[in-house]
């Protein structure tokens, strides 16, 4: 595949990306504002279908990433891993990938459960404070995630590549 598809393929994932991570927030900020335990049930499983898709952009990311790498790289005299920003944007997108694909998931599969015992009145009575740990645990998720996400975005647009000397 051409270094200019292969960039664009890059670009199309990055959209793909930042539209799940976008959907996750307002879907987490609207099920947080539904009273209704049905409801809330039924943007779970919203947020289940787009979790559904992530590990695909993740998979999009590696190989769009790893054939940029190569384009970039096939005939340099120097190796990819000499230049610092692609090694911090590499390791940030391994701790973000390893986030997504284990935390999320736990979180997931911890708080929608209890969401559906609250519904039908058959949870424990600190059910309630239960599913507020973990709406925080959630909250913090989604914070890190953005910001490994907007800290890859920064090495991706100011990265010592195409402006000589900012990192």
């Amino acid at each position: 595949m051409s270094g200019s598809y292969m960039f664009f393929l890059h670009l199309v994932t990055f959209g793909l990306a930042s539209a799940l991570l976008t959907a996750n927030i307002i879907l987490e900020r609207k099920l947080r504002a539904e009273p209704d335990w049905g409801k809330k049930l039924y943007i779970g499983g919203i947020m289940k279908t787009f979790s559904i898709i992530s590990p695909i952009a993740i998979g999009l990311f590696l190989l769009t990433g790893i054939g940029n790498i190569h384009n970039r790289y096939v005939e340099a005299p120097e190796a990819w891993y000499t230049e610092g920003w692609l090694v911090a944007k590499v390791i940030l997108f391994g701790i973000l990938a390893t986030n997504g694909l284990v935390f999320g998931p736990k979180l997931a599969g911890k708080r929608m459960p209890l969401i559906k015992a609250i519904g039908d009145k058959t949870a424990s009575p600190d059910a309630e404070q239960q599913l507020k740990g973990l709406n925080n645990q959630v909250s913090l998720f989604i914070m890190v995630q953005l910001i490994l996400f907007l800290s890859i975005l920064f090495l991706s647009t100011f990265g010592g590549a195409k402006h000589p000397g900012v990192l």
